[in-house]
């Protein structure tokens, strides 16, 4: 059997950090659908990151009800998210879809047209893109 990493067993901390040092980034949390800490950057204390990990992932799961919203029937199902913009009176909360059960939240300085959440987003999506095969995998296979 070969052993796959996976999001729960591969220490992703690093990667986080490195989102922070992108200009304006505060921190990054990298969360399951369950509102589970997964891995977080270091500035961000561990209390903070459990709550903001549930509340990343509540609003994470009221996305999927804007289907009929977006005229889709019923019975299509929920949208898959991409990615949510929350711009706030001084900062920018990111989140976006990592996997399928799991989730990055940034925090950035700034509002949300600025060149620092820019730069983020862009940092993000690369970040996802390559590290995908361990953040799409949350779960060891019992199957080489």
């Amino acid at each position: 059997m070969i052993d796959r990493p996976t999001a729960d067993s591969t220490d992703m901390t690093w990667a986080l950090n490195r989102l922070t040092e992108e200009p304006g980034v505060v921190n990054a949390l990298l969360f399951s659908t369950d509102g589970l800490v997964l891995a977080k950057s270091d500035t961000l204390p561990r209390d903070d990151a459990d709550r903001a990990a549930a509340a990343l992932c509540g609003v994470k799961s009221l996305q999927g009800d804007f289907g009929a919203f977006c005229g889709l029937p019923d019975q299509a199902g929920p949208l898959p998210m991409r990615h949510v913009v929350s711009d706030l009176k001084d900062f920018t909360v990111l989140l976006f879809a990592a996997g399928e059960r799991t989730g990055i939240g940034v925090a950035v300085r700034g509002d949300s047209m600025s060149q620092e959440v820019a730069l983020a987003i862009t940092a993000t999506l690369k970040m996802i893109s390559g590290l995908r095969p361990v953040l799409e995998a949350r779960e060891r296979s019992a199957t080489a």
